[in-house]
């Protein structure tokens, strides 16, 4: 049930004191059902949760670190392909959404592209298959490059898919739609890690490095899948825009001037790097728990369960408090889960050698709370913009933050230098205060869920506004 605009569920909690307004009313909390809703709505959960079904097999914070470590003992190749996951995603947002600001359609650029990405893990996959244990080196570049381009053509899929969700689902159904796929995300994921530990286990028919690439395999087959759902969304009509669209030169120009006067757009920008940057340490966990916990290659397979399972409660969690509460309370929720993973691991680790089997229990709590935290990252910062931007503008925002937030590929090569010439404890300790630095920021975020003036457009020139 849609939450009305006036009740204090709906409003956040209380305003700071001088903070600036945010809500833009063309989009904010328009509880108008458009047309296809349902029809949209079972096509965006399609590919959704298929997506997140199909990160399971993949494993990016548990199976694919594990695979890197037994191609090379750096930890920083580790970094490196989470690195590059991260850094070609967000890197190419600003281009896109300048590229796609004009456009009235944004259904053909999406379907394209994720056509033309998903089946890049078969390729993976069978460079795994073959080359693996004679050329080592090869299929780690291989795999580095794959996954770069991989999350760049994504990049062209998600820039634009937030502007199909916003024109055909209301702001008051976005959570339970968003929460519902990831739900099922995570159902499906479960049962992807019970596959996942079959297929590195024992018993496996596929024995290293074969069972990886089964499991590359399976990461494109459900992709594909997950790309009909794209298919058969039924695009609303978009407006025309009211002026020309900036260059992509005139967006970078704009930028600082942007920083300057918009402080709760700042404000957001430095929170979502700093949340996102908590994750310094999300790609060494498993190693902690193979190298410090003593956990066999094939308890990835649990570990990946427990972090889906992680995934579905933040489903629960996005759908409850989205549209209840609103993305500013999400935001604070996440920058406070962010730090967990981190905090478990330093406390548990010294008790390694006396929990014996018990160990695994430790090491599933963890991953069931980087799975809540990793799942989380994206939405209530995206929400927040959705709630906000104006509708001509609503790309150039999400592609400003995404592109922006890219210093958070940063994170993952500084924490395989941190573990490499330090320990796993101060590698722990770096990602608790990231964490803390954004809750403690995220403080003073305004709400958008009031009826104001519009946010300054984002293409405009450093000296004007479009939106007065």
């Amino acid at each position: 049930m849609s939450q009305d605009v006036d009740s204090p569920a709906a409003q956040d909690v209380a305003e700071p004191q001088g903070a600036a307004p945010l809500q833009n009313p063309s989009t904010a909390l328009s509880s108008e059902v458009p047309a296809n809703y349902a029809w949209n709505a079972a096509a965006f959960v399609m590919d959704s949760s298929l997506f997140t079904v199909s990160m399971s097999f993949l494993g990016t914070t548990t199976i694919l670190p594990a695979f890197i470590a037994q191609l090379t003992p750096s930890p920083i190749a580790i970094g490196l392909a989470s690195g590059a996951a991260t850094g070609g995603w967000l890197l190419p947002q600003l281009l896109v959404a300048s590229a796609i600001a004009g456009k009235r359609r944004k259904k053909p650029i999406v379907v394209s592209a994720a056509w033309a990405s998903r089946p890049l893990f078969f390729l993976m996959g069978l460079i795994v298959w073959l080359y693996a244990e004679s050329r080592p080196d090869l299929t780690l570049v291989a795999l580095i490059a794959g996954l770069a381009i991989f999350y760049v053509l994504d990049a062209v899929v998600s820039v634009p898919w937030f502007d199909l969700l916003a024109k055909a689902i209301p702001p008051t159904r976005r959570g339970r739609i968003l929460g519902t796929s990831q739900v099922l995300g995570g159902l499906g994921g479960v049962a992807g890690g019970v596959a996942v530990r079959y297929i590195l286990g024992e018993s496996s028919p596929w024995q290293y490095p074969q069972n990886h690439a089964v499991l590359l395999m399976a990461t494109s087959g459900v992709l594909l899948l997950s790309a009909v759902g794209l298919t058969i969304i039924r695009e609303p009509a978009g407006r025309a825009r009211s002026g020309p669209v900036a260059s992509f030169h005139q967006v970078l120009a704009g930028l600082p001037a942007l920083l300057r006067d918009d402080r709760p757009y700042l404000r957001l920008v430095i929170v979502r790097v700093l949340a996102g940057s908590a994750g310094i340490a999300s790609a060494f966990f498993v190693l902690h728990a193979t190298e410090v916990g003593r956990l066999s290659l094939a308890s990835t397979g649990l570990l990946v369960s427990a972090q889906v399972a992680g995934s579905l409660a933040a489903g629960l969690l996005m759908g409850y408090v989205q549209d209840r509460m609103g993305p500013r309370v999400h935001i604070r929720i996440v920058s406070l889960l962010a730090g967990v993973p981190a905090l478990l691991a330093l406390v548990a680790g010294p008790l390694m050698p006396s929990l014996g089997n018990a160990a695994l229990y430790v090491y599933l709590l963890l991953f069931l709370f980087l799975g809540i935290s990793n799942s989380s990252q994206g939405w209530p910062f995206f929400n927040y913009i959705l709630e906000y931007a104006p509708d001509e503008e609503r790309p150039l925002y999400i592609g400003t933050l995404n592109t922006l937030a890219a210093m958070v590929m940063l994170a993952p090569p500084l924490g395989g230098w941190l573990l490499r010439t330090f320990s796993y404890p101060v590698l722990f300790i770096t990602a608790l205060g990231l964490a803390g630095l954004a809750l403690l920021l995220s403080a003073a975020l305004p709400s958008t869920r009031r009826a104001t003036p519009a946010a300054p457009a984002l293409s405009a020139p450093a000296t004007e506004k479009a939106h007065p």
